[in-house]
């Protein structure tokens, strides 16, 4: 006949297994899929002082920051001399607490890429049929660029054409830094853990 604290031993261990089931289910990977999507966090920010000769907003945006993210393919990268067309990507462009400008691929003709150690978010504006227009954030990573980097290299490039607004220039990027977005499995992963390891020190206490 078995004793008691075989049996304790026992169902203590198959809870652990059982919650340790759960938690390779949680943090487990996805189904294959055609594409690998991943979330970058973009941000950084500018220089004190835009280039001679600008107006509007490259002069706004000096001693400014930018910050939003950006969704691309991560098995396309790194892309050599091809173009990888980002998915999805907000890029804020601030200063003073205020957005002064916002590249999306929200607007028919935004367009963003990697091509390279090139990440490039562009509006060239032509939802309002002015093809002259061009405001693009660039910045230069190093080679081999997969997402996770920081340059002290890139600009703002303003090329418009607004009627009585005239704004056009460069505003040189003085730093930028590109980091995956925490994925909720990992959240998850970590809070089953924390729950174990809770439960079992409770276990050992009683």
């Amino acid at each position: 006949m078995l004793s008691a604290t075989p049996l304790r031993k026992l169902s203590q261990v198959t809870a652990t297994a059982a919650l340790g089931f759960a938690m390779l289910a949680v943090i487990g990977i996805d189904p294959a899929q055609a594409v690998n999507l991943k979330t970058f966090n973009i941000s950084g920010h500018f220089a004190p002082t835009a280039l001679d000769g600008s107006v509007g907003l490259p002069v706004n945006l000096a001693k400014g920051s930018f910050n939003g993210t950006y969704t691309v393919d991560v098995d396309q990268l790194p892309a050599s001399s091809s173009f990888v067309d980002l998915t999805s990507w907000t890029i804020n462009l601030v200063n003073d607490n205020t957005v002064l400008r916002t590249l999306s691929n929200s607007l028919a003709g935004n367009t963003a890429y990697i091509q390279e150690n090139i990440l490039a978010f562009a509006d060239a504006g032509l939802l309002a049929e002015q093809n002259n227009n061009l405001q693009s954030l660039e910045l230069y990573f190093d080679s081999n660029f997969t997402g996770t980097s920081s340059t002290n290299d890139g600009k703002f490039l303003d090329n418009s054409d607004l009627g009585s607004v005239q704004s056009s220039g460069i505003t040189a990027v003085a730093f930028a830094k590109s980091e995956p977005v925490p994925e909720p499995q990992t959240f998850a992963g970590i809070a089953v853990v924390a729950t174990i390891g809770l439960w079992l020190k409770k276990k050992q206490k009683a």
